[in-house]
């Protein structure tokens, strides 16, 4: 059994003032630091494509990343339910862009909170626009469309998620096997602007739904049978992704009485065999039952010193 915990590790600028904290409010966890061997996991959005969070699911499901594309474009297919290996699977996001003196850049998918009335008509004002070219498109839900595009696309896929405070002007789909997308989600940001839809989000403070965002192009796959996937606990994300520490703060005795309540399921037998992985912005940290030989087991367990990995730059 795996328990998943992403926005775990803060970023170092605020670590080490965040450890009197954690061990104050999140004891249980800080025990089961003391316990277990430490495996640092690269996760760097860069290079993956995608999310920390998002790339342990991909891998935990038996996704194999293909060479010459990220990790993250495994995502595609996955979103979209498709698991035929002969389909490429492109999805695009409904999306908020911003620009400010960095740039242009995307608003965290979770902050957008898209009614599915909202993502109807937003679709049906623009669905026209693709009639007689190569190009077609499907809501899968409020939040996400697949794409059918043209041709071999030539894009290096980035999730929405990772796409938080990076510039878009360095994933932006520039190739020209894309020219026609580029062109086709331009007259859909016209159409969006000024939409009915957009109109009364500003009104009660929302972010527009003002793009798409595309990402994918791996092919159809499906996980092994019988895949185990971890328990994911959920509740440190927004507060970490936001900067929020006293919020994450006030999260961690919550934590505390989750890890104990796991740990301590007897019924279940999980404590000695189960791994804690702790995620960052670009990196986890893999907590492993210490291998030990026999012997060693008259002897107390060596306590491992969890500040050494605490405190890694992200």
């Amino acid at each position: 059994m795996e328990i998943l915990i992403p926005g775990a590790l803060p970023p170092v600028t605020v670590a080490a003032e965040l450890i009197r904290y954690v061990e104050t409010a999140c004891p249980a966890l800080v025990e089961h630091f003391k316990s277990r061997q430490a495996r640092i996991l690269r996760l760097h959005p860069d290079e993956m494509g995608c999310t920390p969070l998002e790339a342990i699911g991909l891998m935990r499901r038996g996704y194999q990343q293909v060479p010459g594309l990220t990790l993250g474009a495994g995502l595609g297919p996955m979103r979209a339910g498709v698991t035929q290996s002969n389909e490429t699977v492109w999805v695009a996001d409904l999306s908020s862009v911003t620009v400010g003196t960095n740039g242009a850049a995307l608003v965290h998918p979770d902050a957008l909170l898209i009614t599915p009335a909202e993502a109807d008509a937003l679709f049906e004002a623009v669905c026209g626009l693709w009639v007689g070219s190569a190009i077609s498109a499907l809501p899968l839900n409020p939040e996400r469309w697949r794409v059918w595009l043209n041709g071999t696309p030539l894009l290096s896929s980035m999730s929405p998620c990772a796409m938080t405070g990076m510039a878009m002007a360095d994933w932006w789909p520039q190739h020209e096997s894309l020219r026609q997308w580029r062109k086709l989600l331009n007259e859909i940001q016209m159409v969006w602007h000024d939409h009915p839809v957009n109109l009364a989000r500003a009104e009660r403070g929302a972010p527009p739904i003002n793009s798409l965002w595309l990402y994918g192009g791996a092919q159809g796959w499906k996980s092994p049978a019988n895949t185990e996937l971890p328990v994911v606990y959920e509740e440190l994300i927004s507060s970490h992704a936001e900067g929020d520490w006293a919020r994450w703060i006030q999260t961690l005795p919550a934590l505390s009485s989750f890890i104990t309540s796991v740990l301590n399921d007897t019924t279940k037998n999980t404590a000695a065999s189960t791994t804690v992985t702790l995620l960052g912005l670009e990196h986890g940290i893999e907590l492993l039952p210490q291998a030990r030989p026999w012997w060693r087991h008259i002897l107390p367990a060596r306590t491992q010193n969890w500040k050494t990995w605490w405190n890694l730059p992200n």
